[in-house]
Formats: C-alpha cells, sequence, structure tokens
C-alpha cells in the first residue's frame, strides 16, 4: 500500500503526481533544508563551546533535542533529493518518495514539539500552516513547470520555517547569540564549500562520460518504483 502524505488524510486530492518528473533545479533546492540543519548545528556548536559543564537538565535537555534535528535535517536532504529527482517519476512513488514522507513527517513533528517548548503554541501553529498551504500548493500543480517552481518553492518555505524554529527564542540566545551566529556563518560557508566541491566533481565526471546525472528509476525495471499519488 502506497503511504500517503499528511495533508492526504486531512482529504487533499493532490494532483501533482500526474505532472512531476525529474529536474536538477527541484533537486538544488533540497539543500534549503540543510540551512535548519547548519542552524541547529550552530546552536549546539555554540552551547558546547562557551558553557561550562556540567549543563543543567533542562539546557541539556534541549542540546540533545538540537543535536537530533540538526540530524534529521541533514538526513531530509538526501531523502528529499532521492525522492524528487533521482528516483522521481511521473504518475508513480519511489521507494524513497514513501521514506521521504515518513521521515518528513517525524521531523516535521519534532521541530513543532521543539519549537512549542520555547516558544508557546501560537508561533509553531502559524508556521506549521504555513508549511502546509505550501506544500499543498506544491501538490495542487497543474503541469511539469508549475510543480518545478511551487514544489521549489515548497523546500524554501519548509527550509526558512525550520531556520526560524531553529533560533527564535534559541536556548541561551541573550548570552550567546553573536556566537550563536559565527557558528552559524561557519556552517553555511563550510556546507556550500562542500556543496559546490560535489558539483564540481559531479560535473567534471559527466564531462567523462560517467553518468552521474542519469536518474537510476529510469533503467527499466528498477525495484524503486511503485505506482502512486504526491
Amino acid at each position: 500500500m502506497v503511504a500517503k502524505n499528511l495533508t492526504e488524510y486531512l482529504g487533499f486530492k493532490p494532483s501533482a503526481y500526474k505532472h512531476w518528473d525529474p529536474n536538477p533545479v527541484v533537486g538544488l533546492s533540497s539543500l534549503c533544508f540543510a540551512v535548519p540543519s547548519c542552524a541547529f548545528a550552530a546552536v549546539v556548536l555554540a552551547m558546547t563551546n562557551s558553557l561550562q559543564k556540567p549543563y543543567p537538565a533542562d539546557l541539556l535537555f534541549q542540546l540533545l533535542f538540537y543535536a537530533l534535528l540538526c540530524f534529521q535535517y541533514a538526513v531530509a536532504v538526501i531523502f528529499c533529493c532521492l525522492a524528487d529527482y533521482v528516483y522521481i517519476r511521473r504518475g508513480h512513488r519511489s521507494f524513497f518518495g514513501k521514506v521521504d514522507i515518513i521521515w518528513a513527517s517525524f521531523t516535521f513533528f519534532a521541530s513543532n514539539v521543539n519549537f512549542a517548548l520555547r516558544a508557546g503554541l501560537i508561533e509553531p501553529a502559524v508556521c506549521s500552516s504555513i508549511a502546509i498551504l505550501a506544500f499543498m500548493y506544491s501538490g495542487s500543480s497543474k503541469s511539469f513547470q508549475q510543480w518545478i517552481f511551487r514544489h521549489s518553492f515548497w523546500h524554501f518555505i519548509g527550509g526558512s520555517i525550520g531556520t526560524y524554529g531553529a533560533l527564535r527564542f534559541a536556548p541561551m540566545e541573550g548570552l550567546l547569540w553573536p556566537v550563536m551566529l559565527d557558528w552559524l556563518v561557519h556552517m553555511l560557508t563550510a556546507t556550500a564549500a562542500m556543496v559546490l566541491a560535489l558539483l564540481c566533481a559531479a560535473t567534471s565526471m559527466a564531462e567523462h562520460g560517467v553518468g552521474v546525472w542519469r536518474c537510476p528509476c529510469s533503467v527499466e525495471g528498477s525495484g524503486h518504483m511503485k505506482p502512486g499519488r504526491v
């Protein structure tokens, strides 16, 4: 049975699955989720490098929660790229598409819980509503070009909200805010350099005849593809 996303359980009937196909813009837009991963990591690094141990129980809890969310968003980049670029095919949802749904739902829930613990219920509810609307906006795409823009826009919104949730009322922000921003700049710079190096390597391999940009799902008989919806 094909996994449904959260909006489908609420009665939303998507149409994007009729139009989606591999596109490098959508694939690269999955990197939007690397930004909140860097933001969560920046807060963790700022605390662990600036505060004396042992940490109070509530601070240790947030520290571990932030580390978990950093990991979740980092893995989300990989699953998102695999689901929305590497293995995507029109009218079908791949195995990685289902994994992406499950992982994204888990990350969405954990992010909301963490943000609510620091900011109360109103701001997380508003942010969640915006994220859901952006996802439904993508899901209601009526053409391939429309899906490219809307799904990339959804990745941008999701990454922006995740970053906002990481930095808004961050633990010890009154004391460590400049340090957090400094670590964030370092993390983003390192991530950008790594991505650029990988893209250069992939481009060089492609120029030498290595099919690094070829989607494995294009191979007939791939076991990763199954009929499904957005």
